[in-house]
């Protein structure tokens, strides 16, 4: 499991004590090229509600320790597999990740720097869940199938994210995009290892090869762990490669910058996607955060 730290200047009092009002959107769809829809996602809203039954202890004892921000799960994933392998692979990766967050997160404590760590290592283990899931449904003999998984939990200000495979995670302040999550291609591990270039490995036909994903055979995923602070006016955008492998980063920003709300930025950019060619199945997810 790789664990990375955004280097960004330390938020402001008021930038982290921020009311923000929260935007999101998200869609799915064939493409022009393929057959079959093997990508899924999910937005959610995960409610820490803590009900008293009965108790001594004054209530703001108990609101210092039990949080009451509401936290928001996001999940892209792009399945592999033959005949109806990636489908059920990237449909069961989302559902099992949605329930391990939903069984086994640290639901009322307040996320800090104390438990942070335990936290992005449960979180991480989603991941290693979902695998387990897939290997359990595979018959003797059939096809392997696997899956991208880019998950991103957002308490504000923090963002968690925990990431296997060449979907990826955007975040776009003050007009700038940046991509946060590292693909994990043999062509990008090529040039993170100086055999070729960043242009050598856009055409490379090891750019879709992947090293690293959820199921796809019998070596264990390892989570790539991105710990990320949000500002008021950020952008976050989770998408999976016929997305990103489709229209530039530079188109993908100004979508982003000048629609009105999430739903649009989402429809505007499966368009262009598909008017670009379309040669994937097109996932993505938008979210929208301004100080209120």
């Amino acid at each position: 499991m790789s664990d990375t730290t955004i280097p960004i200047p330390r938020l402001d009092r008021d930038e982290i004590s921020a009311v923000v009002q929260v935007d999101f959107g998200g869609a799915s769809e064939i493409g022009r090229k393929r057959s079959q829809n093997q990508d899924h996602y999910m937005i959610a809203e995960l409610k820490r509600q803590l009900s008293v039954l009965s108790t001594d202890v004054p209530l703001e004892s108990c609101d210092a320790l039990y949080g009451s921000e509401p936290g928001h799960l996001l999940v892209v994933a792009d399945g592999m597999g033959g005949h109806c392998n990636g489908e059920i692979a990237s449909s069961t990766a989302v559902q099992v990740c949605a329930r391990y967050v939903l069984d086994m997160m640290y639901w009322f404590l307040k996320l800090s720097a104390q438990n942070e760590e335990d936290f992005t290592d449960e979180l991480s283990r989603s991941l290693s869940s979902a695998q387990k899931a897939l290997w359990s449904q595979l018959e003797s003999g059939s096809n392997p199938m696997g899956t991208t998984v880019t998950l991103a939990y957002i308490v504000w200000p923090r963002m968690y994210v925990i990431h296997a495979g060449d979907s990826r995670c955007y975040v776009s302040r003050d007009g700038e995009l940046k991509q946060i999550t590292t693909d994990h291609t043999v062509a990008q591990k090529m040039v993170d290892e100086k055999i070729m270039t960043q242009e050598e490995a856009a055409t490379s036909p090891f750019s879709h090869v992947l090293w690293n994903c959820v199921g796809g055979g019998d070596h264990a995923v390892r989570p790539e762990v991105v710990r990320y602070r949000l500002r008021p006016s950020d952008q976050v955008l989770l998408c999976s490669d016929g997305l990103h492998g489709m229209i530039s980063d530079e188109a993908i920003a100004t979508v982003l910058n000048s629609s009105p709300d999430a739903a649009a930025s989402v429809k505007r950019l499966l368009v262009e996607a598909n008017d670009a060619g379309g040669r994937d199945n097109i996932t993505a997810i938008v979210g929208r955060f301004e100080r209120v």
